[in-house]
Formats: structure tokens, sequence, C-alpha cells
């Protein structure tokens, strides 16, 4: 799996607008990822917001590139008890930073993989 450093310097400029459209499909996606894994739609949801969150943050600051470890630990930070509440309501033990990470990471690489996200938000662009 690609790191999450690799899966958003690889997205390049275009990358707030993808989120910003990824944003809108994940809503969308939202009762969907439910039917498949029940309740984790909400914190699907909150996972790519704060991954936004944090690309729009290092684009403010011009550090898109060579951020993805302290971008990681920004998503991290901010669904990490939305995370820890999920998983005592489900019966999962033992979380730990590196369970999270690797939930984020899952989460930016499906939002790689949705097509007709990242090619609207090319179109946007310039």
């Amino acid at each position: 799996m690609a790191s999450f450093k690799s899966i958003l310097s690889d997205i390049g400029s275009g990358l707030k607008k993808f989120f910003g459209v990824a944003l809108e499909v994940a809503q969308v996606a939202t009762p969907f990822v439910d039917v498949a894994f029940p309740g984790i739609g909400t914190l699907y949801t909150a996972t790519v917001a704060a991954a936004a969150q944090a690309e729009a943050a290092a684009v403010a600051a011009g550090q898109q590139n060579g951020t993805g470890p302290q971008k990681l630990a920004m998503v991290v930070a901010a669904v990490e008890k939305q995370f820890q509440d999920y998983a005592a309501a489900n019966g999962i033990s033992s979380v730990t930073v590196k369970t999270i990470e690797n939930w984020v990471n899952a989460v930016v690489a499906s939002l790689n993989a949705i097509p007709a996200a990242e090619s609207a938000a090319l179109g946007q662009q310039g």
C-alpha cells in the first residue's frame, strides 16, 4: 500500500479541488459505505473531511509536498476519538495509533480510487 505521503503527493496541485469533490462524493457514498460496513459511514466521512482540512492547511502554508507524516498525524488526531468510539461500540479492542493510521491511509486510497472525483477535480483546473 502506498504511504499517505506518496498518495497525497501524487495528486499534485489539483488536490485541494480533488478533496472538495471527494467530500461531496463521500457524503453521497456514506449510506452505501454503511450498507457494506454498518455504522462506519460517519467515521468515513469525518476522515475524508479531516484529510481535506490537513491538505488545505498544507496548501495554505505552501507546504503541500514533503509533509505526508505531518498531515497523517493531523488526520489521526482529528479522528482518533471518533475511531475509538466506533471501535468500542463494535467490540474492537487494542486500537493503536498504527490502527488509526492504517484506517486513514485506506480512506485516502479509497478517494484516489474514485475516477469520477479525480476527473472532475482535474477538469476544474485552469
